[in-house]
């Protein structure tokens, strides 16, 4: 009877010695890419939240009387440090008599806003604010080569009828 021969990579193919060590190799980056984005969708959250805050807060200076960009600005900021850096946070606040002739700013490019300002109107007037911070990504390489840009737009807009004063 005649034996046949066996390709001798069928036995490196059966070898299990260094099956976990690969299977560790081949599953650990894919995990860490998921515990840092978990970590960074929990940042954004979290800063979102600080910015809706400070917005709401800051707003209540335009609803009940004049007030001026800086006064703004410093109320924004006094609210939203020491999570988010003032000078990053940008502004758009216009006015007028409708809301339906308010048109908000969109994302630029960039990722920021495309229009800036400040015009709160008077008293009675219909205004529309805009508060945007434009977040570096911690997995910045990885949103970059997924098409997106580095940073991350978290945005917060508030529309309201500031009082008779």
């Amino acid at each position: 009877m005649l034996r046949l021969r066996r390709p001798k990579c069928l036995g490196f193919l059966r070898d299990q010695r260094a099956a976990t060590a690969v299977e560790i190799a081949l599953i650990t980056p894919v995990f860490l890419v998921l515990i840092f984005a978990w970590i960074e969708v929990g940042l954004c959250l979290f800063m979102l939240s600080t910015l809706d805050n400070a917005a709401r807060d800051a707003s209540r200076l335009i609803r009940v009387g004049p007030v001026t960009s800086d006064a703004f600005k410093a109320a924004v900021c006094a609210k939203a440090s020491p999570f988010i850096p003032c000078n990053s946070i940008v502004f758009y606040v216009q006015s007028g008599t409708s809301f339906g002739g308010l048109t908000p700013a969109t994302t630029s490019s960039t990722g920021t806003l495309s229009k800036t300002g400040f015009s709160p109107g008077g008293s009675g007037a219909e205004v529309l604010l805009q508060l945007g911070y434009s977040k570096p990504a911690l997995v910045s390489k990885l949103l970059q080569s997924a098409g997106f840009g580095g940073n991350i737009l978290l945005l917060t807009t508030l529309a309201f009828q500031s009082e008779s004063y």
